[in-house]
């Protein structure tokens, strides 16, 4: 199954981390019933790619011990400061700055992006 989208979602609520600056750049995630998707706030028209629950929280473990890939969805690249994350399925890169991505690490090493109540169902 194709979970990326050269797209993003349609009626899907984005979230920044709370660590973000007021510049508004950063990674957003949006949580939905079944899967959790990510896009750059300043290139939403690159796409967004798209983690079934399982796989999120794989990415996030990803993100927190600074492993490349081990989701199955998407490999995390640091180019100097910047940081590709890269579909394995569509041709869907996202390059974040080391200010956009230090944002959503503080951000998911707090649990922001854990969606608990989402990943139980």
């Amino acid at each position: 199954m194709n979970t990326d989208s050269p797209t993003a979602p349609t009626r899907t609520t984005w979230r920044k981390s709370s660590y973000s600056t007021s510049t508004g750049n950063c990674v957003e995630v949006a949580p939905a019933a079944d899967a959790v998707a990510i896009r750059h706030s300043k290139h939403p028209a690159a796409g967004t790619i798209t983690f079934p629950h399982p796989t999120w929280a794989a990415f996030l473990r990803d993100v927190r011990n600074g492993l490349t890939s081990t989701n199955g969805v998407a490999t995390i690249t640091k180019i100097g400061t910047d940081t590709l994350v890269t579909s394995l399925t569509t041709d869907v890169e996202l390059c974040f700055d080391h200010g956009e991505w230090s944002a959503f690490l503080a951000g998911a090493a707090d649990g922001e992006f854990d969606f608990a109540d989402l990943l139980a169902a």
